[in-house]
């Protein structure tokens, strides 16, 4: 079986989404052979002439894709943001007047669960759903959602998942505790709300430290900011690869993502997985996965007290409790959101689309 796959590119030198990081392993674990169309931007590219006209060329691009690689499916992966569901309802057009079966991966995003702002958008979406002949979400809340929008489409729920045989244990060190963020720097994520959060804090007498890794079109300020405040005991730990990652995450405490809007976030089930307590605003499918006080623990985006009052309660927990709470994270993601599995739920979607 041949699937053609878009997806921002694949070298984690040069992208650091969780979309990344999954079609790489899906890449490697499926049985389906695998061409892989780029379709978004690195990190750090700018919004310039030069990234104009590649959207230009892109539609031609995927059309000399389709006619030389002749896939058996054509796999879409989409966040409903604007730029995306523009740019995939092109695709998701030429795939389907390819004659060929296409699915649609659709990783979060604002407008899987919020209403519109733009007429032209909601059309633009509306059609890349119906070119869709079959559509992955994370939970069952965003299938009711495009269900509610468009009755009939053939909706699957497949959450995210991680490779956990290969996520090392570590003890935790004795000392200050260390919040960690890992993953895409951009404004969504609640970036300001961590900075804030972290200067109320010390503020109010509480040590601890802090490391940043990742990279994204708002690490520079944040990066900067973060170092006035915290000084030494901020790390910059910039892109982390293979053992590195782990490392820096088995050394880590807690895990801070204050997001406005997720879907399911790899970088947290990583994390979880790794040993470190999330604290995590409860957007997309985040509250399906942390159960606050059993966990991890739930914030509300924005609420700068609620996201200064649960870091100061974890930063004084006992070592018993917080032993607790690691091991329900790891227990969380190796009984829920296993890698094997998803991929075996995935190859029976591709196997019964060319059946169709």
């Amino acid at each position: 079986m041949r699937i053609l796959i878009t997806a921002p590119s694949l070298n984690e030198n040069e992208n650091v989404s969780g979309i990344s990081t999954l079609i790489r392993g899906i890449i490697s674990g499926s049985k389906a052979t695998f061409v892989h169309f780029p379709a978004g931007r690195k990190d750090g590219g700018k919004f310039d002439f030069s990234w104009v006209l590649t959207q230009i060329k892109q539609p031609f691009a995927f059309n000399s894709a389709l006619k030389r690689e002749k896939p058996d499916v054509i796999h879409i992966n989409t966040s409903f943001e604007p730029r995306a569901i523009i740019r995939d309802s092109i695709f998701a057009a030429r795939a389907r007047s390819s004659a060929r079966p296409v699915l649609l991966h659709v990783h979060g995003g604002r407008f899987v669960l919020q209403d519109f702002t733009s007429s032209i958008l909601a059309g633009r979406a509306e059609q890349l759903l119906k070119n869709a002949s079959k559509i992955i979400v994370q939970s069952r809340a965003e299938r009711e959602s495009l269900l509610k929008r468009i009755p009939g489409l053939d909706i699957a729920v497949l959450p995210n998942a991680v490779q956990i045989d290969k996520i090392p244990q570590a003890a935790r060190e004795p000392g200050e505790k260390t919040i960690i963020f890992f993953g895409r720097l951009h404004e969504s994520k609640g970036l300001n709300d961590i900075v804030e959060s972290c200067r109320m804090l010390l503020e109010q007498g509480f040590k601890f430290k802090f490391a940043c890794c990742g990279a994204g079109p708002h690490r520079e300020p944040f990066i900067s900011k973060m170092k006035e405040i915290l000084g030494e005991r901020f790390h910059d730990g910039g892109v982390i690869l293979g053992p590195e990652k782990w490392r820096v995450l088995n050394q880590g405490d807690f895990f801070l993502l204050p997001s406005r809007y997720e879907g399911l976030p790899i970088a947290l089930l990583e994390a979880m997985a790794a040993g470190c307590v999330p604290v995590v605003s409860n957007v997309g499918m985040i509250g399906d996965v942390v159960k606050d006080g059993r966990n991890g623990f739930i914030i509300e985006p924005g609420n700068l007290t609620m996201i200064a009052g649960k870091l100061k309660m974890v930063l004084s927990e006992s070592e018993i409790t917080l032993q607790e709470l690691r091991e329900n994270a790891r227990k969380t993601i190796r009984e829920k959101f296993d890698f094997a599995e998803y991929i075996t739920k995935l190859d029976r979607i591709y196997s019964e689309m060319t059946r169709q």
